[in-house]
């Protein structure tokens, strides 16, 4: 038995409609209930709960031209650490990376701390004189 006196609101507007899209269409509206009720007991919520208007969010006072240009200078610092030969590679990742002091160094290569410091003065300008190319 079906009853062919079934209507849906659209755009304020009521529409009859079979018994076939009727049953669809609260299907889907019991189940959007479902769904509110769940994010209600779970206290999970939209952007569209807080009523905040996110292009006021921005912070003005990001430069976004210094973000790009020190990740730009730090791909290009990653690209020329990548040309020094492998010792060279190994003491600037001790020093800057693994935040080991010359001292230490000095200890594991047996040589004195102001080696290892002139060697890192000269390394240290081998990397200048690539990035400023």
């Amino acid at each position: 038995m079906t009853d062919e006196n079934k209507y849906i609101y659209v755009r304020g507007r009521k529409i009859r409609v079979s018994d076939e899209v009727y049953k669809a269409y609260k299907k889907e509206l019991n189940h959007e209930a479902h769904l509110n009720r769940q994010s209600r007991k779970y206290k999970v919520y939209g952007f569209e709960d807080y009523k905040l208007d996110l292009n006021s969010i921005a912070d003005e006072h990001v430069d976004i031209e210094k973000i790009i240009e020190a990740k730009m200078r730090i791909e290009d610092l990653t690209k020329a650490i990548g040309k020094l030969n492998k010792e060279e590679r190994e003491l600037i990742y001790a020093i800057y990376f693994e935040e080991k002091t010359l001292k230490d160094i000095a200890n594991t290569q047996d040589t004195n701390p102001m080696k290892i410091s002139r060697i890192r003065d000269r390394i240290l300008r081998k990397l200048r004189d690539m990035l400023d190319r």
